[in-house]
C-alpha cells in the first residue's frame, strides 16, 4: 500500500467508522424523502451466468454476442455485463410465475449442457439487515465520540486533526445502503452526483423511498455523520466534513448476489471508500456472506479501484452480542477484502449488542443515548501479544482507533509488498467429534520448502474453510493455534443455533498471528460443548489458506517501531510528507489481460510457426533449383519419397494457374494414384519420372477442361 493509499485508508477509514458506530445523537435530522413509490417485487427469475472466453478470443464484443446467442436459445432476456465482472451476465425470465419450476428445469438442463457456460446461479433474495442504533439528540456538544466533556480522552481524538486542516478534502465516500437524501441541509454542500446510483429502481438517483414503517433513514444517517457541514446552524458535524459522500440505493427493495456485486463495484474510481453497515441477520444462528459474485466483486475492486490503490470497503462487526452472536459467521465481516471495525461505549468497554470474533481489525465509540452511557454490563476483554509483538483481543481487535495517532502514522507510510499466499491441499479427516467435551485435534505442518514459491514470510491473514456435519451446528466450538501457540477461538459456540446442517464450505480466519513466522504447525482443535444426547459431529475436510508477505519478522519489527516514533506527533505538520503518487488511470470496464502463462504459451507457438515457416521455404527452394536444373538427386541412405497431393483440380482452377504442386520431402511415404504401384525402394530418377507424369497427367486434364468449357 503507497503512502497516499495508506494515508487515506487510515483517515479515511477511522472517519467512516468511527462515526458508523458511533453515538449518532444527531439522527433525528437525516430523514428520508417523503415521495413514495412502489417497492419493487422479486417474482422475476434471474441467472448469473459465466461464459467461457476461451470459445474465442476474449474480446468483449465476442462475449455480448455469445451472451445474446445463449438468452435467445434459453427464451431469457439477457440483462448485459454483471457490474465490473466482464464474463459474467444476468438472465432474466420474465413469463407467467405460474411456470415457474419447469422453466427452472429447463435453463438448469439447457445451461448445464452448453458448452459456453462455464458457471451458472439463480439468483436468490438475500436477507441483510440494516445495523444501527437509535439515537435522539443532533447537537454537536452532544457528539461525544468527537469531543468527549464527561469522560475527556475518551472520543476518537479529532479536534486536533480538524485543527490541521486534515478534514478528508479529496476523498469521497459511497453509503451503500438504502439510499440517502441528499436534499438534506447538512448533506447537500458535500454531494457527489457522479459516485450515486439507485440499483433498486435503476436510476442515478439515490433518494430513500419511504415506506409505511418510515424506516428508510439508515444511509442518510450514515451519510449525515460522515459528512454533515459544519457551521452552518443546522443540525450537527461530520466526522470527515471536508469529504464527499454518495449513495448507493440498494437494501430498500429484494437483493441479489448480482446486485451486491454491481454495488461493490460502482462508481470505483469515483469512490474510494465504501460504508457497508449490515450484513446478514445478527440472530445468533445466521451463517451467510457475500456469494460468488459479491465476493469476486470484492477482489476486484481492492485490485482495480481508486486508480489502483484499492476500494476500501468497511464494515461493521454486527449487533448481535445479545444473543452471544459472533462476527465470524459473517462472510462481509470475515473477508480478507473488509475492514472490520467494532464498538466500544464511551466508557472504553464492550456494550452488550456488540459482537466479538477473531477476524475484528480495531474498535471505535458506539451508543449514544442515556441507556448506552450507563452501561449494566460488560464483556472482558482478554489481550494476548501475539509473536510479533501485536496485542490483540476477540473483543477489541487491536485496540480503539486514534485519529491523532493514525494521521501520523500515515505521514511516514511507504508501500508494503504486494500479498502473497499459500493454500494446503483439501485434508481429508473423516472423524468423529468427541461428546465429552474433549477436543478433536489436527494438525499440518507448513514448510519452507511450501512457500519458497510465494516469497511468503510472515503472516496477516489466516483463513480456515471446513466441512463439519453436526446435529445442532451451535454446540461446536473451534479454535485455532499458529505456530507460535498463539490461539484464535475462529468458531464460538452459539447457544439458538439449532441449525442441523453443519457447516458446507464456511470459510473462518484470523488477525491474530498478524506479524508472525508463517512457517510451522498449524492446529485445530473442534470441540462439542452440547450436553452429549445427540449423536456424534463428523469432521470431514479442512483446508488453510495464509496471507501474507515477504517481509521477515525483523522487516515487521522494524516497521512497527516507526510507527510508534511517528504517532507521537513529531511528523504531523505541513513541513513533512511523502510524495503521492497519482495512481493509474483505469477505465470502468478494463481491457483483456493477458496472463504469464498465457504470454509464453504464445511465444512459444510464434518460435514453432517461425521455424516451420522458414524450413517449408527451404525446401521450396531447393526442389525448384532441383526441377528447374535437372540435379541428379540421388539418395545415398534413404529413399526420396515424392509427396503429392492427390486430389484432382478442377478445369476452372487449371485455367486460372491457382493450382498448386507439391514439394519433395524425403523420408515421406507417397500415396499412389490409382493403377500405379507403390515400390518401397524407389529412388530419385523414378521420383523425377513420377512427377513428369504428374505434370503430363494435368495437360491432359487441362484440356479436357478447356473442351468442356467450350461446350459449356
Amino acid at each position: 500500500m503507497l503512502y497516499f493509499s495508506s494515508f487515506y485508508m487510515c483517515l479515511c477509514c477511522l472517519f467512516t467508522w468511527s462515526v458508523f458506530l458511533s453515538a449518532s445523537t444527531h439522527a433525528a435530522c437525516f430523514l428520508s424523502s417523503n415521495d413514495a413509490s412502489a417497492t419493487s417485487r422479486g417474482d422475476k427469475l434471474t441467472w448469473a451466468v459465466r461464459l467461457d472466453p476461451s470459445q474465442g478470443s476474449g474480446r468483449r464484443e465476442e462475449l455480448d454476442a455469445l451472451a445474446n446467442e445463449l438468452s435467445d436459445a434459453a427464451g431469457l432476456e439477457n440483462r448485459g455485463v454483471i457490474g465490473e465482472l466482464k464474463d459474467h451476465y444476468l438472465f432474466v425470465h420474465m413469463g407467467d410465475a405460474h411456470c415457474h419450476d419447469e422453466v427452472r428445469k429447463t435453463i438448469h438442463d439447457l445451461f448445464t449442457q452448453h458448452d459456453s457456460v462455464r458457471w451458472f446461479s439463480e439468483q436468490k433474495l438475500l436477507k441483510r439487515s440494516k445495523r444501527s442504533l437509535h439515537f435522539n439528540d443532533p447537537k454537536y456538544p452532544l457528539q461525544w465520540h468527537l469531543n468527549n466533556t464527561r469522560y475527556p480522552g475518551m472520543d476518537i481524538n479529532i479536534t486536533g486533526v480538524w485543527e490541521r486542516n486534515i478534514t478528508g478534502q479529496g476523498v469521497t465516500v459511497v453509503v451503500v445502503d438504502d439510499g440517502v437524501q441528499h436534499t438534506n441541509q447538512d448533506i447537500q454542500s458535500n454531494y457527489n452526483p457522479e459516485g450515486s446510483y439507485d440499483l433498486n429502481s435503476n436510476d442515478p438517483d439515490p433518494m430513500p423511498h419511504p415506506d409505511k414503517f418510515s424506516d428508510n433513514r439508515h444511509g442518510t444517517r450514515c451519510a449525515g455523520e460522515i459528512a454533515a457541514v459544519p457551521n452552518n446552524n443546522f443540525c450537527a458535524v461530520g466526522v470527515a466534513y471536508g469529504s464527499r459522500v454518495a449513495g448507493i440505493r440498494v437494501l430498500d427493495g429484494p437483493l441479489t448476489d448480482s446486485m451486491e456485486a454491481i454495488a461493490f463495484n460502482k462508481h470505483y474510481q469515483i469512490n474510494d471508500i465504501y460504508s457497508c453497515s449490515w450484513g446478514p441477520d445478527d440472530d445468533g444462528k445466521t451463517v451467510d456472506g457475500p456469494h460468488q459474485l459479491g465476493k469476486a466483486a470484492l477482489q476486484h475492486g481492492v485490485i482495480a479501484g481508486r486508480k489502483g490503490f484499492g476500494s476500501i470497503f468497511v464494515v461493521a462487526s454486527g449487533n448481535g452480542g445479545q444473543y452471544k452472536d459472533n462476527c465470524n459467521y459473517d462472510g462481509y465481516a470475515n473477508s480478507i477484502y473488509t475492514v472490520t471495525i467494532g464498538a466500544v461505549n464511551e466508557a472504553g468497554k464492550m456494550p452488550f449488542y456488540a459482537e466479538e470474533c477473531a477476524s475484528m481489525l480495531a474498535v471505535t465509540f458506539s451508543s449514544g443515548d442515556r441507556q448506552m452511557r450507563s452501561i449494566y454490563e460488560d464483556h472482558f476483554a482478554a489481550w494476548e501479544t501475539n509473536g510479533a509483538g501485536f496485542s490483540h483481543s476477540h473483543q477489541h481487535g487491536f485496540g480503539l482507533l486514534n485519529a491523532w495517532r493514525l494521521t501520523n502514522a500515515a505521514k511516514i507510510w511507504e508501500s508494503v509488498p504486494y500479498l502473497a499466499s499459500f493454500v494446503s491441499p483439501l485434508l481429508r479427516e473423516n472423524k468423529n467429534i468427541p461428546l465429552d467435551h474433549s477436543s478433536l485435534e489436527l494438525s499440518w505442518n507448513v514448510t519452507a520448502s511450501d512457500l519458497l514459491l510465494s516469497g511468503m514470510r510472515t503472516l496477516e491473514h489466516v483463513a480456515v474453510m471446513v466441512t463439519i456435519t453436526h446435529p445442532r451446528r451451535g454446540n461446536l466450538q473451534i479454535q485455532l493455534f499458529c505456530p507460535s501457540g498463539v490461539s484464535s477461538l475462529i468458531g464460538a459456540m452459539r447457544n439458538i443455533d439449532n441449525d442441523p446442517s453443519g457447516f458446507s464450505d464456511w470459510t473462518f480466519s484470523t488477525v491474530r498471528c498478524w506479524g508472525e513466522n508463517a512457517e510451522g504447525m498449524y492446529r485445530l482443535n473442534v470441540t462439542d460443548l452440547g450436553d452429549g444426547t445427540l449423536k456424534n459431529g463428523i469432521f470431514q475436510t479442512w483446508q488453510l489458506t495464509l496471507y501474507g508477505s515477504s517481509w521477515t519478522p525483523e522487516d515487521v519489527a522494524k516497521r512497527r517501531r516507526l510507527v510508534e516514533l511517528a504517532q507521537s506527533g513529531e511528523f504531523l505538520n505541513e513541513n513533512y510528507s511523502l510524495p503521492c503518487p497519482p495512481g493509474l488511470e483505469i477505465s470502468e470496464q478494463e481491457s483483456y489481460i493477458i496472463t504469464n502463462n498465457t504470454l509464453r504459451t504464445l511465444m512459444l507457438l510464434g518460435c514453432f510457426a517461425v521455424f516451420w515457416s522458414l524450413y517449408y521455404t527451404m525446401e521450396l527452394y531447393l526442389s525448384r533449383i532441383a526441377n528447374s536444373k535437372d540435379l541428379d538427386l540421388s539418395c545415398d541412405v534413404s529413399p526420396c519419397i515424392w509427396t503429392q497431393h492427390r486430389t484432382v483440380p478442377s478445369p476452372r482452377q487449371l485455367e486460372a494457374g491457382t493450382e498448386t504442386e507439391s514439394l519433395p520431402l524425403c523420408g515421406s511415404k507417397d500415396t499412389v494414384l490409382e493403377g500405379e504401384e507403390e515400390e518401397d525402394d524407389e529412388d530419385c530418377s523414378t521420383v523425377h519420372r513420377n512427377h513428369y507424369n504428374s505434370n503430363h497427367i494435368r495437360e491432359n486434364i487441362a484440356s479436357a477442361g478447356q473442351q468442356d468449357i467450350g461446350k459449356a
